[in-house]
């Protein structure tokens, strides 16, 4: 029989030296640090306590190969375990990771786990490895954490207590390093269909006309939408109106694949941008070909078969403008009259400018809805994802136009901010919602949007300040919502507002993370207390293991960092387990509840009321 090691500080010790161990690998994972540096401090931290052992941290690739993370006091060529693969008979670590659970081996000379690679470790002195696990908290493994030993021996107990801390540090660790890797990746790329973003957008399209105006060349600038596409999701479902999507973007690379770029600017709509010579014509021609090639029937997996019909939208650089937002505004314009013609496609023309008069008449019109009464505010419950009680409700704007009827706040939002009317239907929700909630008997939560222009262009924290004592809101049941776009504005002004808001009492959530330009970097300007999963993943993760893997790392993002985290988008029981199984916090969408007046929901603000959806629906008893 194998000796144990020799003792090692004590338990206490052990525990206390670990603990802040833990605290700044935590502190290295908010302030971006690598994970390299991270697990060798680790490392080096650990062989401090047990100067026998030599530490080592392995990941785990999507082949099931093992890759090297840390180990700066392994000797020789640390990458000598790179490409191994996992299976039931690869040394300690690919054995324990097939295995998920750990495997001592006190002998590499004679162990027949290391049979086909004792040559690897044999000839730097290592004669012993015990290896553990590292689990992410669905279950599924990251890597493995190991001990080596130049004799032959096992681990003692404290040994043991050190690796079953560490391996949970790992854990945090390396799920927020994927979680960073996959949210960088998010802030030029749709996860949906691989294509460049709108951040995309904005960075290249500049070069493509800054290089077409030094080769004295025309660009084409094709707005691409598919006709009636909302009507595929209600008659489908949205997972199949995501496949279609998926397939037109695969077919758009292909038609366009001599573009200078494609770009998916959200729900189906998407842009390309084409250089051609100063005297070509075949603007035409090739808005044609896009119309053509994705035109027609899509065949499915499941046998079905979809019809599709795209329109096009096209402007000229530099004939119909030289900067971007006077030709993605004119190439939006042309694909507009496009929808209501019913052709194909349609190049932007002067008489056109007619449809953005109509927009400046929206941006008139919205800046006199405060006044004449025209806004409204509806509510919609936000759940414990474990129990469905209810936590709270999100306030939202809703804005009924004497003429036109219910305006979408997708039209109305960006109008009110183009015209500075923002600042007064800010003001009007927080009011309102504040107002509202202060009568509700049960003490529930109340979540505002709020825009970046009320925050860095008008003295917000003292608005908070009045509308909390004129309602007699407490203000930790008042939650403010900003988005990443805030932080990219005015970084300073956005810190110190928020902060004085924080101060108040108010809780503060950041909205839609994963979708803007740098989402890890936002969470470290400002110790928010909630991040809001935005619904375009929630929506995918079911089917989607992309969508899946992106909202598995923002939870365990959200945890590492102490952070509650809300799913939006919820639709499906499908999507409740799989976030209950992710630990997610809370979640939102219109499983539990839609947008509605308060009044649809007195059951749940009054006094006698239950505060649970078991009640009030049945059917969540069987999720």
């Amino acid at each position: 029989m194998m000796l144990s090691g020799p003792p090692i500080a004590n338990a206490d010790f052990i525990k206390e030296r670990l603990q802040v161990l833990q605290r700044e690998i935590l502190v290295g994972i908010a302030s971006g640090e690598t994970l390299f540096n991270m697990m060798s401090l680790l490392c080096h931290e650990v062989e401090a306590l047990d100067s026998e052992v030599i530490c080592s941290i392995l990941g785990v690739d999507d082949d099931s190969r093992l890759s090297f993370i840390a180990g700066p006091s392994l000797p020789g060529d640390s990458g000598w375990v790179n490409g191994i693969a996992v299976g039931p008979n690869a040394g300690s670590c690919g054995t324990a990771i097939f295995r998920r659970q750990p495997v001592e081996v006190q002998d590499i000379e004679s162990d027949p786990l290391w049979e086909n690679y004792r040559n690897l470790a044999l000839p730097h002195g290592l004669r012993a490895c015990w290896s553990s696990p590292i689990l992410a908290p669905d279950g599924h493994v990251l890597g493995a954490f190991a001990f080596y030993f130049r004799k032959s021996r096992g681990a003692t107990d404290l040994e043991r207590l050190i690796v079953a801390k560490c391996v949970n540090i790992c854990a945090m660790a390396i799920e927020s390093t994927d979680a960073r890797s996959k949210l960088n990746e998010l802030a030029f790329f749709d996860p949906l269909t691989g294509l460049g973003n709108r951040a995309t957008l904005r960075k290249r399209l500049a070069l493509v006309l800054q290089r077409a105006e030094e080769m004295e060349r025309s660009v084409g600038i094709y707005h691409v939408d598919l006709a009636d596409f909302r009507a595929i999701n209600d008659l489908h479902g949205h997972s199949v109106g995501d496949v279609v999507l998926r397939k037109v973007s695969d077919r758009l690379r292909s038609i366009a694949s001599q573009s200078d770029l494609i770009v998916r600017l959200g729900g189906d709509e998407f842009l390309v941008a084409k250089t051609f010579s100063a005297d070509d014509t075949g603007f035409k021609e090739y808005a044609r070909e896009i119309v053509d090639g994705l035109s027609g029937r899509y065949d499915l997996e499941s046998g079905e078969r979809i019809s599709i019909d795209a329109v096009v939208g096209v402007s000229n650089f530099p004939a119909d403008g030289k900067d971007q937002d006077t030709l993605l505004a004119h190439a939006e314009t042309a694909r507009r009259r496009v929808k209501r013609g019913g052709c194909g496609y349609a190049l932007f023309e002067s008489e056109m400018q007619r449809e953005q008069h109509r927009r400046r008449i929206l941006q008139r019109d919205v800046g006199i809805a405060v006044d004449k009464g025209e806004l409204s505010v509806v509510f919609q419950p936000q759940v414990d994802a474990r129990t469905t009680a209810v936590g709270g409700f999100e306030a939202l704007l809703r804005w009924n136009h004497p003429e036109h009827g219910s305006i979408s706040p997708a039209d109305f939002i960006p109008a009110a901010e183009a015209s500075g009317a923002i600042l007064a239907m800010g003001a009007f929700v927080l009011r309102e919602a504040c107002l509202e909630a202060a009568r509700w008997k049960a003490k529930l939560r109340v979540a505002v949007n709020v825009s970046a222009a009320q925050i860095v262009e008008s003295d917000f924290a003292q608005l908070v300040r009045d509308v909390l004592s004129e309602t007699g809101l407490e203000a930790e049941r008042l939650e403010v919502e900003v988005t990443e776009s805030l932080f990219i504005q005015d970084l300073a002004t956005a810190k110190m507002t928020l902060r004085e808001i924080k101060d108040l009492g108010v809780s503060v959530a950041i909205d839609d993370f994963g979708t803007g330009y740098s989402s890890l970097s936002t969470l470290r300007a400002f110790p928010f207390d909630r991040i809001k999963v935005d619904r375009s993943f929630v929506s995918d993760m079911v089917n989607n293991s992309d969508a899946a893997a992106i909202v598995n790392s923002v939870i365990g993002l959200g945890r590492a960092m102490g952070l509650r985290v809300v799913a939006e988008g919820v639709e499906c029981e499908e999507q409740v387990s799989m976030l209950r199984l992710l630990r997610c916090h809370e979640i939102q969408g219109y499983l539990f509840g839609k947008p509605l007046p308060i009044e649809a929901y007195v059951h749940l603000t009054g006094p006698k009321s239950p505060r649970t959806f078991s009640s009030a629906l049945p059917k969540l008893r069987e999720i």
